[in-house]
């Protein structure tokens, strides 16, 4: 048998040529007519057009509050705010950061059921059943004892012995032990009393938001805490310096991102208001 391979052979292409519908039909199992196609590519570009119109109004609306937050679109009628309003503003804005809850609804979340719902699930998600009673109560705990309770009973421990205890009957870390320490050293007398004042101001903030409390009683409590707040601090930075320290205690872990959001709101319109400002019940 001869093997010999004929090296003078010429490879040749051979091109087939496969009809129109065939060749549709090899790729959808189907025959598509040109009108469909025609639709499926308006339909893509229909779906593109929408979801760039929903991603464009998310952004515009994150990016109106954060406007009205640094007075780059402050209407009129904040402009106007009463100096214990705006200092109420200013004392819950760590809070704001997160969910912007006040009893001081610069952003006009009460006339959105939309905003007036959110505001319900962010209550309900950290203080229970939202109702009036319930946010009173909750208002009243943190501005009497709350987290600062836990610092007391750790200041007026009396041995390492007595701490051990007192970290077992809590169930608190090493991290949150140590920061009980650190709370001791730089706020000696007022402890974890900025992240509970403001957390106060962050539950009656929720209740009027979410439809449950009115501005008459809501703005009441925001007044007694802010003037709690006074009594316990020197300045805006010391009352978010123990903010800052509960809050870490609270997440358990070293968290900066409300501090940061205060650094950037501190040169801001929020808070261009004397700390010692008198707050007054004739100006709520």
């Amino acid at each position: 048998m001869n093997t010999f391979l004929d090296v003078t052979a010429v490879p040749r292409l051979v091109v087939t040529h496969m009809p129109y519908k065939a060749l549709l039909k090899s790729i959808g199992g189907g025959v598509l007519e040109p009108w469909q196609v025609i639709l499926g590519i308006a339909g893509v570009i229909v779906i593109c057009i929408l979801f760039i119109l929903f991603m464009w109004g998310i952004i515009s609306f994150f990016t109106w509050k954060n406007d009205v937050m640094h007075g780059k679109n402050v209407p009129e009628t904040q402009k106007s705010l009463t100096k214990t309003q705006h200092f109420i503003l200013a004392a819950s804005s760590p809070t704001i950061a997160n969910n912007y809850k006040c009893v001081i609804d610069i952003w006009n979340t009460r006339q959105s059921e939309a905003g007036k719902q959110r505001a319900v699930t962010l209550y309900e998600w950290g203080w229970g059943k939202l109702t009036c009673e319930n946010a009173k109560k909750c208002a009243e705990d943190c501005m009497t004892s709350g987290y600062n309770s836990k610092y007391e009973e750790y200041c007026n421990a009396t041995s390492s012995e007595h701490l051990r205890i007192l970290r077992t009957l809590w169930g608190f870390t090493d991290f949150q032990m140590k920061l009980l320490e650190e709370m001791k050293q730089k706020y000696p007398k007022q402890g974890m009393i900025g992240w509970d004042l403001v957390r106060a101001l962050s539950v009656v903030g929720g209740a009027y938001m979410g439809g449950c409390m009115e501005y008459e009683e809501a703005s009441e409590i925001a007044l007694k805490a802010c003037r709690l707040l006074q009594e316990n601090f020197s300045s805006w930075d010391d009352m978010v310096g123990s903010y800052t320290l509960g809050y870490q205690f609270w997440r358990g872990k070293r968290k900066t991102d409300r501090l940061k959001y205060y650094k950037k709101l501190r040169k801001s319109w929020i808070y261009n208001i004397a700390w010692d400002t008198p707050l007054k019940e004739t100006e709520l």
